[in-house]
């Protein structure tokens, strides 16, 4: 099992936001721009902090409201753009692909894991409103 695939399945939000917040570890950069956007798109407070932490807020605030799932397709959505820009950048620089090899493997393996995510928080949802 994967770091990455450990880090979900234990699914503790601090350790999830970690990993989203380092790029060697997750194959994606999100900066704190770029998860603010993500916040005003959804209409959601990311707060003004590091950016592990406005992760962490986006995800609980998201969860609050019952939109988790939307969250964690907007931050797919993240995950492959970045890995359309590292197929650009081993296109325009022959000699770089393999430097882009290990962070398109990383991103890859997030978005496996965030499609596993959705369909968990989906669960969760319908799991929620049957008991209301």
């Amino acid at each position: 099992m994967s770091e990455m695939e450990r880090v979900f399945r234990q699914g503790k939000l601090n350790e999830v936001a970690q990993l989203l917040a380092n790029p060697a570890r997750s194959g994606i950069y999100l900066t704190r721009a770029r998860i603010r956007a993500i916040a005003g798109e959804m209409g959601l407070r990311a707060g003004v902090q590091g950016r592990a932490r406005m992760i962490e807020n986006l995800f609980r605030e998201a969860g609050s409201e019952g939109r988790a799932e939307a969250l964690i397709a907007r931050i797919e959505a993240e995950a492959t753009a970045w890995l359309h820009r590292y197929g650009e950048w081993a296109r325009a620089c022959a000699p770089g692909k393999r430097a882009w090899r290990e962070w398109k493997i990383k991103a890859r393996q997030l978005r496996s894991q965030l499609r596993k995510a959705k369909k968990w928080a989906r669960k969760m949802g319908a799991d929620a409103s049957t008991e209301n």
